[in-house]
């Protein structure tokens, strides 16, 4: 038995509405809840909070492909959330549906190529559209649903971290209420906030969705009913959550695959930024992810070969400790972890720095290399350079990295200023 989640944009399409219909009813057969939300929502509304809430705690979704979908903006955000947990690791099952006559390459082009390598259900080529058999071949994949996810994964872990923050602040119910309110969470579903059992979870879930302003404003309403401390770490937690988490997720390896000769370019002046983005890529998991940074920059003649071998040294000596090459073994543990080498460059990569990062993914493959660009991207064809790289879109401006920075401040001097101490 488990949460299904069902995306969906089937209002006014009959065959999907009815494909629809008979999937919520065979799960229900099959002793499974499906969560799914009838209602519209136009561009510009706000997220509704039970789709937040129904993506982070789900364990299996469906997602129904039809034209309207792949143009709506809310389909390809709650794809975006689901893959983004089964990049963690969450053990998520997800189906894709196609109806009517989509093809995998009209989704390509309509932006959800992360759904490409999951296997599609679909109507046979040349067999007339059914909504039963349809429905039935949907059915069929829930015969071995994974046990729930809920907790095993660091987004979960995340979630639950927040609500244990928030928690404190549970005897005011007042204060969780206007939190809400400064996330903008919609009146008639505020009352969930305040609820003794699952309020913070409920809570907690906006946060994982809200604009970098909610969030600052909310974090205000709360911190002078939760202990220094506790700020400090609730703080700690939600600082990264300005970084676009559709550009954040790119930064982590492909669902159930390790890093391979792994690139991740982000035009950001400062490595302290870079960190920000795999802490949001990752939801903060120090124990699964560990991030390290050095600056570049080479000074000899040999460009090529000074910077791998500075590279490398520091991988060994920031990531296991080995001051001399005599320690350079690797831990047994290597594959309990993924790791971030953060390289500020300061400027947008030439060919012999890919060259270079070339060289150091001979001697480490598994290594992500997270490069910080300065303000401006690489040309096209030093891009082609690496052997797997990743530009992460959107692209920052120097006005989104100096707000950020700014607003991490404010959030550090919160204890204080509740304390007259600054």
């Amino acid at each position: 038995m488990g949460d299904v989640f069902i995306s969906h944009s089937a209002r006014g399409d009959a065959f999907a509405m009815a494909v629809l219909a008979r999937i919520e009813e065979g799960l229900r057969g099959r002793s499974h809840t499906p969560l799914v939300d009838q209602s519209e929502i136009d561009p510009g509304d706000e997220w509704r909070p039970t789709i937040v809430d129904w993506l982070a705690r789900c364990h299996a979704a469906v997602v129904l492909l039809n034209d309207r979908a792949l143009g709506s903006h809310w389909v390809r955000r709650e794809v975006n959330i689901l893959m983004w947990r089964r990049a963690l690791g969450a053990p998520l099952l997800v189906v894709p549906v196609l109806l009517g006559d989509l093809t995998t390459g009209v989704v390509k082009k309509a932006g959800l190529e992360e759904l490409r390598p999951i296997q599609f259900a679909r109507t046979a080529r040349g067999v007339d559209p059914d909504a039963e058999s349809l429905a039935e071949q949907v059915l069929g994949r829930f015969a071995d649903l994974p046990p729930a996810a809920t907790g095993s994964d660091p987004m979960s872990a995340w979630l639950g971290r927040l609500a244990e923050y928030l928690s404190e602040a549970r005897n005011k119910p007042g204060v969780l209420a206007e939190a809400a309110r400064a996330l903008k969470v919609e009146p008639e579903f505020r009352a969930h906030a305040t609820d003794r059992h699952g309020g913070c979870a409920f809570l907690a879930h906006q946060f994982l969705v809200a604009p970098p302003e909610r969030m600052e404003q909310a974090l205000h309403v709360l911190a002078p009913s939760l202990q220094d401390q506790t700020i400090h770490r609730l703080t700690r937690e939600l600082t990264a959550t300005w970084v676009d988490d559709e550009a954040a997720r790119c930064a982590l390896p492909a669902p159930g695959e390790p890093p391979r000769e792994m690139t991740v370019l982000l035009n950001a002046r400062s490595d302290g930024t870079a960190d920000q983005y795999i802490r949001r890529a990752t939801c903060g998991d120090v124990l699964r992810f560990q991030t390290k940074s050095i600056g570049s920059l080479p000074m000899g003649e040999d460009r090529v070969g000074e910077r791998t071998r500075l590279w490398v040294n520091a991988v060994w000596r920031e990531f296991f400790e080995a001051e001399s090459e005599d320690d350079w073994i690797f831990p047994n543990d290597l594959d309990a972890r993924t790791y971030y080498l953060v390289i500020n460059e300061f400027r947008p990569p030439d060919a012999e720095f890919a060259e270079a990062v070339n060289l150091l993914h001979r001697d480490f493959a598994w290594l992500i290399v997270m490069v910080a660009t300065g303000t401006a991207p690489p040309e096209d064809r030093v891009l082609t350079a690496f052997k797997n790289a990743i530009l992460l879109k959107p692209l920052l401006t120097a006005q989104d990295e100096r707000t950020a920075k700014l607003r991490s401040g404010r959030l550090r001097q919160l204890p204080g200023q509740l304390a007259g101490t600054c």
